[in-house]
């Protein structure tokens, strides 16, 4: 099956659901061998399983992305499976919770830094040398539309996605002379697991939504692709805020 990606070496975190899932399938089936990165050991191994029994080349590995003791797990895959290359890090892996700024407690202001930027620091670190080696590759953070705007009633995951931003400027800066693309995209409400789980929420956020309808993961998955692929030959350093709203 060819296609963009065809030939390269892929890691999708967060890849166990939602969009980390839908992006991991999308390489696939474009050409790449992917590598799904989660937390949670058996949502990312099904996840891997089912696309591997459709022909995909995937691979599987549960590790905890802000714990630096756990990164030889992912340098040994990569070795082992890619021999030793990558091309493309999508940075999705994240979490959210909701509280004001007065119910927030200082360990779930770390938790929601922890999950949200450590964890996208750390694994980028962890293979922009390969790139640098290759003089090539390219790196998308997921931020939020939360980075963009004020969030009473989260404003510590506002805060880390925004740093999610900033930090992305900051590895573009450093790696694009070295022909590594790095920008990061902010969406808004994705029809996921999780907020299919909440009710009528889905219905209620589409009310705002000029197109009618909250995001479907592929519809996000799409722009996060095209940064990530050759096509993308001089976009840098930019978040792309793909929420369905003309603002």
């Amino acid at each position: 099956m060819g296609g963009d990606f065809e030939g390269q070496y892929g890691i999708v975190t967060g890849a166990g659901r939602g969009l980390g899932a839908a992006t991991a399938r999308m390489m696939a089936e474009r050409g790449a061998t992917v590598l799904l990165v989660d937390i949670d050991a058996d949502s990312v191994e099904a996840t891997a399983s089912g696309l591997r029994s459709e022909g995909l080349r995937t691979h599987a590995i549960a590790m905890d992305l802000a714990d630096e003791s756990q990164y030889p797990a992912l340098h040994e895959a990569i070795s082992s499976r890619f021999g030793g290359r990558l091309d493309v890090l999508v940075n999705n892996a994240g979490g959210w919770r909701y509280s004001t700024a007065r119910e927030i407690t200082i360990d779930e202001w770390e938790w929601m830094f922890r999950t949200n930027v450590t964890s996208m620091f750390l694994a980028t670190r962890a293979v922009m040398d390969i790139m640098v080696g290759q003089r090539s590759g390219r790196i998308v953070n997921v931020a939020s539309g939360a980075a963009h705007r004020p969030r009473a009633i989260m404003p510590h995951y506002g805060a880390a996605k925004a740093s999610v931003v900033s930090l992305t400027k900051s590895f573009a800066e450093e790696l694009a002379p070295s022909q590594i693309l790095v920008n990061a995209v902010s969406p808004g409400p994705i029809a996921t697991e999780t907020l299919r789980a909440r009710g009528n929420l889905i219905e209620e956020r589409a009310k705002s939504i000029p197109l009618g309808r909250v995001a479907e993961p592929e519809d996000l998955a799409e722009v996060i692709l095209f940064l990530a692929s050759t096509r993308n030959r001089y976009i840098v350093g930019q978040t792309i805020i793909a929420n369905g709203v003309c603002s």
